[in-house]
């Protein structure tokens, strides 16, 4: 079954940046609702400046999602929230191409939002990344948004953001990234996710 993984995006307050805990109270309640999937990952980007913080959850689809935020008690989600956002939050709902597991349960996480300059570029944007995928032994995988067809989220694993780097650096690779990136603009970053509840 293909899972509909939520990928919530925030500016985070700094009580997050200094205990990214803070994320548990929410999960805690989102996590005992029908067609949610243990565990819940969540996490700020490793760039010192960076104010950004990220959930990630998997459902069995997106109207098992929707029901939660449709359900009375959804407030109360909110509210468990709140501590952790500082501004603005963005929420997408993604069909990974394969399981995220390796690209989120790794030492550091690649998030890659690639939106396309044109409509047109959807197909060799979907191979290249595509060709990454099974290079990388399915560690990346990547999903179009059903919020926005034009906009693509990849996540990959990594033992650090430098071993990506260095990755990415190879000529096999560069070229094919140097594409990607004539044809979508990107918002890329490396986050370090933790679990909850954790599998260990």
């Amino acid at each position: 079954m293909t899972l509909t993984t939520e990928v919530l995006i925030f500016e985070s307050s700094e009580a997050f940046r200094n205990d990214p805990s803070l994320a548990i109270p929410p999960l805690d309640i989102v996590l005992k609702a029908d067609g949610v999937h243990a565990p819940g990952y969540y996490g700020k980007e490793i760039k010192e400046s960076s104010t950004r913080g990220y959930f990630f959850l998997n459902w069995d689809n997106f109207e098992s999602h929707k029901a939660v935020i449709d359900a009375p008690s959804y407030p109360a989600v909110i509210e468990a929230l709140k501590p952790s956002l500082g501004g603005k939050v963005e929420m997408y709902h993604v069909h990974f191409s394969a399981p995220t597991i390796a690209a989120f349960d790794s030492p550091v996480t690649e998030v890659l939002i690639l939106t396309l300059k044109a409509p047109e570029n959807r197909a060799a944007v979907v191979e290249l990344l595509s060709e990454f995928s099974e290079a990388s032994g399915k560690r990346l995988v990547f999903g179009q948004t059903l919020e926005d067809e034009n906009k693509y989220i990849l996540v990959g694993g990594w033992q650090t953001a430098e071993a990506h780097l260095k990755a990415a650096a190879k000529p096999e690779f560069a070229a094919k990234i140097d594409k990607v990136l004539s044809l979508a603009n990107r918002d890329h970053t490396y986050t370090v996710l933790s679990q909850y509840p954790s599998r260990s």
